[in-house]
């Protein structure tokens, strides 16, 4: 019975739950090879493979997570049903999560028996991508939730991921270092990237809690018209 309910989730999640990250990955992994195979040498492929990983896989995700918040043609129901609308939500969500583990743990493993360093070793490697993925959902999910919209959650996703892209020196001085995204591969995994790391998962859970505590509110439901 659980496992019939994780996969109609699945299903209901849609496609893109499913193929949003590893067709990132994948994109990725294929412009490395290209780039390798011109003869750029060992380090731009690595770097791209990196940045792949920490870049490019959590913005998929991210904007695959919003949609999951806001596609629901019948929320009004969930009222009246036994599971809470949000535990729907989580579970759809969860499905995101488990794919993406999947598939970042394999790129992961395939890069190494390659010879390619993707970050520091060992269960800190992890790091690399679940908290710059948990800190983009985390916002996009709570920026879903409080306006609604697709178009406002998804450009804000967009405008942080490039801003954060653009003025990278910016965010990597201590202020700002916390929610920057690209600390390995722009500065290494070096001083300050655990700080930058539990930076990153701290402020993905208080994105996450936010999320919660407005999905928790029934008018969120009775009230919402989809943009």
């Amino acid at each position: 019975m659980r496992l019939t309910i994780w996969l109609h989730e699945a299903r209901r999640a849609g496609p893109a739950a499913l193929l949003a990250p590893p067709a990132a990955l994948l994109l990725t992994a294929a412009i490395a090879t290209f780039v390798q195979v011109s003869g750029a040498g060992h380090e731009q492929p690595e770097l791209l493979l990196l940045a792949g990983l920490e870049a490019v896989a959590p913005l998929a995700v991210a904007m695959v997570a919003l949609t999951i918040v806001l596609r629901e043609g019948c929320r009004e129901l969930h009222l009246s049903l036994p599971t809470p609308h949000l535990t729907t939500i989580g579970r759809r969500l969860g499905v995101l999560g488990a794919s993406t583990a999947g598939c970042c743990l394999i790129y992961s493993a395939v890069a190494a028996l390659a010879g390619y360093q993707l970050g520091p070793g060992g269960a800190a490697a992890l790091l690399v991508w679940v908290a710059p993925a948990l800190w983009l959902t985390g916002f996009a999910v709570l920026v879903a939730a409080v306006t609604r919209s697709a178009v406002l959650a998804s450009s804000a996703v967009a405008l942080v991921w490039l801003a954060e892209q653009v003025w990278a020196t910016a965010f990597v001085s201590p202020p700002l270092r916390p929610m920057f995204l690209f600390f390995t591969s722009r500065v290494g995994d070096g001083p300050g990237w655990a700080g930058n790391r539990i930076g990153l998962l701290a402020g993905g859970l208080v994105f996450l809690a936010g999320t919660v505590a407005v999905l928790l509110k029934p008018e969120r439901l009775l009230t919402e018209e989809d943009a």
